[in-house]
C-alpha cells in the first residue's frame, strides 16, 4: 500500500504539471523517514515568476486540505544546483 504523502506527492505533481506546463523543471520530493531540508520536503525547479510561484502555492494547499497532509516546499531556478543537488543527496540517502 502507498503511503499518504506518496500520494500527496502525487497529486501535487500533477497539480503542477497541469498548471505550470513549459514553466516547470522538475520536482524533488524527500521520502517519508528522511529529514527535511529547510523544513522542506519538496523542492519545485522552475522558471521563476510570480503567477508560478502563486500556482504552486495554491496547488500545496489544494494537496494539503483533501489529503491532510503537509507538502512544505522550497522553490528554485534549475541554476541554484547548490540545492537541488542537496535534496537528491538526502532523497538517495533515504531511497
Amino acid at each position: 500500500m502507498y503511503s499518504r504523502l506518496l500520494v500527496t506527492y502525487v497529486r501535487f505533481t500533477e497539480l503542477l504539471h497541469d498548471s505550470l506546463t513549459d514553466n516547470l523543471v522538475s520536482i524533488i520530493a524527500l521520502p517519508d523517514d528522511s529529514p527535511t531540508f529547510y523544513d522542506s520536503n519538496v523542492l519545485v525547479v522552475d522558471k521563476l515568476d510570480r503567477d508560478t510561484s502563486l500556482k504552486i502555492a495554491e496547488a500545496a494547499l489544494k494537496v494539503n486540505e483533501q489529503y491532510k497532509s503537509i507538502i512544505s516546499y522550497i522553490i528554485t531556478t534549475k541554476e541554484n544546483g547548490e540545492t537541488i543537488e542537496k535534496f537528491r543527496e538526502i532523497r538517495k540517502t533515504y531511497e
